[in-house]
């Protein structure tokens, strides 16, 4: 299991910066996803699950996530459900520096599976800049959009 981190100061609040990760639909904007949909439940609450196309370097595949934590304005973690490529699990944590600012952790584990494992390599060296990257992409997203209405 490989374990990535990145942080980054955000300048709009932990609510705002929340609601903008949490909305599924939104997650192709900043994350290395893309045809993001909601297969069941709310965006945000635990026990939603999603289905997106996961782009992992110049490998792309159909992935069902659900959402197994959740802390509106502090936290959210997602987990792949049942993929038979690998076990992956990314979130996001929240932690405000004063009205208008947020220090944002975004972590992800990822394991590959079966003849998968073979992409070890290419995951551990795509994994560690893709984390980065994708926070880059949440704070430039987050912060050039008009204020976000929370609604948690």
């Amino acid at each position: 299991m490989r374990t990535y981190t990145a942080e980054i100061t955000i300048a709009r609040s932990a609510a705002e910066i929340w609601t903008y990760a949490a909305d599924i639909l939104r997650h192709p904007e900043w994350m290395n996803v893309a045809n993001a949909q909601v297969v069941g439940g709310q965006a945000g609450e635990r026990g939603t699950r999603g289905r997106e196309r996961l782009v992992l370097g110049p490998f792309k595949w159909d992935i069902e996530f659900v959402v197994v934590e959740t802390d509106p304005g502090q936290r959210i973690v997602w987990r792949a459900a049942d993929d038979p490529h690998l076990d992956l699990e990314v979130g996001l944590d929240l932690e405000p520096e004063g009205a208008a600012s947020t220090k944002a952790t975004y972590h992800g584990t990822v394991r590959m599976k079966g003849p998968w494992r073979l992409l070890t390599p290419l995951v551990a060296v795509e994994g560690a800049s893709s984390v980065r990257r994708e926070l880059e992409r949440l704070k430039a997203r987050v912060e050039a959009s008009p204020a976000i209405e929370t609604t948690h």
